[in-house]
């Protein structure tokens, strides 16, 4: 597909250009030198995480790769038990909706912390979730002169495109099945229903007293000053200081200094946050692009951490964003094979999607937890469809601030029959069969279209209850003030049984490691792999990307926020059922 479209000497022609005009660098720019243990040295260690780090590996374009937040957390694990490191200058910065992967890192923080290593922060810009994990891990911040802290409270935004929708002509024809779930409200609706207001309030009011604690405990602050500060926001540099928010205003290298001196430190080594800064050759750049070198699959006794993010499709090929079913079932059915894979470890972060995917993705982990233990860490979110496979794990671990549930199901397409009239198209549909036009975007939902479709959407509503009843061993009954949709935090999920236990990543690995009699040095096998640039750059003008991309551009045209799989698989014009998150949510 490539080579019709350019030829391939020309590619890698115009990349190693690129490459020997960038990849060497800025010979006058300092470079950062990696963290290591020198026995005899006393480091300030330096990490700077100017943004929640990814839940899997990002690749750059050359082959440089952004530490995983799996890694982030070794490097600060590393920081607490290096006799070299003697504290930590951390700078942070925005973190919204990385209400998880805030409370894993702030769990790693600590124990640098507990090691008697003084931990010492700095920002610029932060928010909520930025400065709840500050707060939390620092003996003292610092806040830029100049800088902004939005230490606001938590709010939530969601977006309604009905009116905007029909002012085009277009329609969202669209079932719902569960009344807490909305029916892609986004879509259908100008306002917010009582029941999206009750369980998004609910959920608001444990994320408001998760920042409240972490901001109250460490900064030593009651709660009338607390609500004095979340008044004040957002919060000038002043204001923060008299606030008792930040201990100081200082330039970084000011507080790089106070750290320093703190540590007792010796030097300054900067934590990288890529696993590759060195310029490439020629040779490195050729394998970068055709993704040569290494085993496909490491050897001996192991265990496996397989990463569901993004929303769930049914394709059969991985279409580079999300994840698709075909590629995920063939990994499970590896892993369940492999005598040498002990354990999985399933990293959920994913607001749902196909239910169709959905429920052949939960046959696949479920075929693996009968042979072996399945732990699932849920991330930021595991909601709809990204409970509904996690529900096939033989065990649950969430962060306190986790998104769990959204029990239900939604489904419709979208109608552009207004649009059509007013572009002067006309639609002429022959039938042989009443509901055989079922898909068609050209109208909406005959009656007997849509006595057909709810039908098969409260089987599938079943079927998903019926998942979670088996999989969390909890009856029908105890099931009903979790399920219709509702999405709560994980710390309401564990109360419910939803969750086994709060705990990140690090707890689930520490689990699987365990349960598969595997020491803390065990290989971890990675899925999915990396793809080659080759890979990656033909993917994006695949079938299935295409679609991605053209469902983007019209989630942006109106006005949606990065969210549900509900609207990307509509606007992309796939009908049918979906588990997925129904509206498009933003949570500060």
């Amino acid at each position: 597909m490539i080579a019709r479209c350019l030829p391939t000497r020309f590619l890698v022609a115009s990349l190693f250009l690129a490459c020997t005009s960038s990849c060497g660098g800025n010979p006058d720019q300092p470079k950062h030198k990696p963290a290591r243990e020198d026995k005899d040295g006393k480091e300030l260690r330096e990490l700077v995480l100017r943004e929640p780090s990814p839940e899997d590996q990002s690749e750059g374009l050359l082959g440089s790769t952004r530490y995983s937040h799996r890694e982030m957390l070794d490097r600060i694990g590393e920081i607490a038990t290096e006799p070299s490191a003697k504290g930590l200058f951390l700078q942070v910065g925005p973190f919204t909706g990385a209400w998880a992967r805030s409370a894993e890192l702030r769990e790693k923080l600590l124990a640098v912390r507990k090691a008697g290593k003084p931990v010492h922060c700095y920002f610029e810009e932060t928010d909520n979730v930025g400065y709840a994990l500050l707060a939390s891990v620092c003996d003292r911040i610092s806040m830029t002169p100049t800088g902004m802290l939005s230490l606001v409270g938590v709010h939530a935004q969601v977006v309604y495109a009905r009116d905007f929708l029909e002012l085009l002509g277009i329609r969202a024809d669209l079932m719902q099945v569960g009344k807490f779930k909305g029916a892609a409200d986004g879509l259908t609706r100008s306002d917010m229903p009582p029941e999206v207001q009750e369980t998004l309030g609910a959920l608001m009011d444990d994320l408001q007293s998760e920042v409240a604690d972490a901001v109250t405990k460490n900064r030593k602050l009651d709660a009338a000053a607390l609500a004095a500060a979340l008044e004040a926001g957002p919060q000038s540099p002043l204001t923060a200081l008299r606030l008792h928010l930040v201990d100081a205003i200082a330039f970084d290298d000011e507080a790089r200094a106070h750290a320093k001196q703190a540590a007792g430190a010796d030097t300054v080594v900067i934590v990288p946050d890529h696993s590759d800064t060195e310029p490439k050759g020629l040779f490195d750049m050729l394998k970068t692009l055709s993704g040569g070198g290494g085993d496909e699959h490491p050897h001996g006794k192991r265990i496996a951490l397989a990463y569901l993010s993004g929303t769930i499709g049914n394709d059969e090929e991985d279409s580079g964003s999300g994840v698709n079913a075909g590629p995920f079932i063939k990994a499970m059915h590896r892993f369940a094979d492999d005598a040498d894979v002990l354990a999985v470890v399933l990293r959920i972060s994913s607001p749902g999607g196909s239910a169709l995917a959905s429920d052949r993705m939960w046959h696949a982990v479920r075929r693996v937890a009968k042979r072996k233990p399945v732990i699932v860490s849920v991330g930021d979110m595991a909601a709809s469809g990204g409970y509904y496979v996690a529900c096939a794990g033989t065990e649950i671990l969430a962060e306190s601030t986790s998104l769990v549930g959204s029990i239900g199901v939604v489904g419709g397409k979208i109608v552009v029959e207004d649009l059509a009239k007013r572009l002067g198209v006309h639609v002429v549909e022959l039938e042989r069969g009443k509901n055989s036009g079922w898909m068609s975007v050209a109208h909406p939902f005959s009656d007997s279209e849509r006595v057909a479709i709810r039908g098969a959407m409260e089987e599938t509503y079943d079927t998903f209850l019926a998942r979670v009843s088996e999989g969390r061993h909890l009856s029908q009954a105890a099931l009903a003030p979790m399920v219709e949709g509702r999405i709560m935090s994980g710390r309401r999920a564990k109360e419910g049984g939803l969750v086994d236990q709060l705990g990140g990543l690090a707890t689930a690995l520490d689990h699987a490691r365990t349960k598969a009699g595997l020491g803390a040095d065990a290989t971890v096998e990675l899925w999915p792999k990396h793809r080659s640039m080759l890979q990656r750059i033909a993917s994006t003008f695949s079938g299935s990307d295409a679609r991605a991309l053209a469902a983007n551009a019209l989630k942006q045209a109106v006005a949606m926020p990065e969210g549900p799989g509900l609207v990307i698989a509509l606007l992309s014009g796939q009908s049918g059922t979906f588990a997925a998150l129904p509206y498009s949510l933003t949570i500060r």
